[in-house]
Formats: structure tokens, C-alpha cells, sequence
């Protein structure tokens, strides 16, 4: 899905996940946190009914709704056929998919990891050694830096530290 697509949803008020990855790169000498989409051109959205599924549907860039074939339960008189309708996802089973996703981009990025010694490149404790303590949401850190022989906990970027 295109930047328009993602705006067209938006407006449709349409609630909308689209799983990602984050890694660092250097760009032009400084480090810099890159997302890129995990799964090419897939959003997951939550829709209210029928009609806010249609208009999800016809907006612009949304190129096609997953759907799976069902027995048509329409009237009787109806040609018997497979007709397609979106998938459901059971919320228990999304969620599973979601922290799976989360967890494989939150607490475990790229070349960092939980434990791991690293030195703050950058803002105050610049220079300072560290361990990795936590990893938290928003590509963000929580480093114990020692500090005159105490640990001090520090939260700072994923692209403001280097790995020892």
C-alpha cells in the first residue's frame, strides 16, 4: 500500500496496523533508525460493519480486501455457489500475531540485545560505557551507564549507541 492508500484510510477513520522493522544506519556519518515494512503493501484494519468495510474497499490505492470463499447464505432461489467474503481474524489469535511482530521488533532489533555492552554516542552521557537493560517501544534503550563506579539507569535511542 502507497502513501495515498494509508491517507485514504485515514480519512475513512479506519483503525489500521501495518507491522514494521527498525534498524540502524549511517547516513551521511550519523546513525540513524530505518523502518522498513515487514510484510510488503499489507495493513491489518479494523473495520465497524459492511459499509465501513466498503468504504475501506473503494479507497483509493487499496488494490484488494483478503477474502475467503464461504457458501453463499443468501436468499432462497439464489444460484448455489462460493461467495467471497473478508477474513475475520479471532482477536486472541491477532493479538498472538501482533506481540510476535512487536516482539520481534521491540525486543530484539538488530545487533542489540538485552545484556548486551554498549557506549552512548551521543547527548549527555556521550562516551560513557553501558548495559543493555531493557528495550523499549519507540526504538528507545534503557542502558545502566556507570557512572563514578554506580549504575545509573539511562534511557536513550537505539541510533545513540554503539555496540562494544
Amino acid at each position: 500500500m502507497g502513501d495515498r492508500a494509508i491517507q485514504a484510510l485515514k480519512a475513512a477513520e479506519v483503525d489500521m496496523f501495518q507491522p514494521r522493522t527498525s534498524e540502524v544506519v549511517v547516513r551521511r556519518g550519523r546513525r540513524v533508525v530505518r523502518h522498513a515494512q515487514l510484510l510488503m503493501r499489507t495493513v491489518f484494519i479494523g473495520v465497524r460493519d459492511a459499509p465501513h468495510l466498503d468504504e475501506a474497499r473503494n479507497a483509493v490505492g487499496v488494490a484488494e480486501i483478503v477474502s475467503r470463499p464461504e457458501p453463499d447464505t443468501g436468499p432462497p432461489g439464489n444460484i448455489a455457489g462460493m461467495v467471497m467474503h473478508p477474513v475475520r481474524l479471532d482477536p486472541e489469535a491477532l493479538q498472538r500475531f501482533v506481540d510476535a511482530v512487536v516482539t520481534g521488533e521491540i525486543v530484539a532489533p538488530l545487533s542489540v540485545a538485552e545484556g548486551s555492552s554498549v557506549i552512548v554516542r551521543a547527548g549527555p552521557f556521550a562516551s560513557f560505557p553501558g548495559t543493555v537493560d531493557a528495550i523499549l517501544p519507540g526504538d528507545r534503550l534503557k542502558v545502566a551507564v556507570s557512572i563514578f563506579g554506580r549504575t545509573t539507569p539511562v534511557e536513550v535511542g537505539l541510533a545513540d549507541v554503539a555496540i562494544v
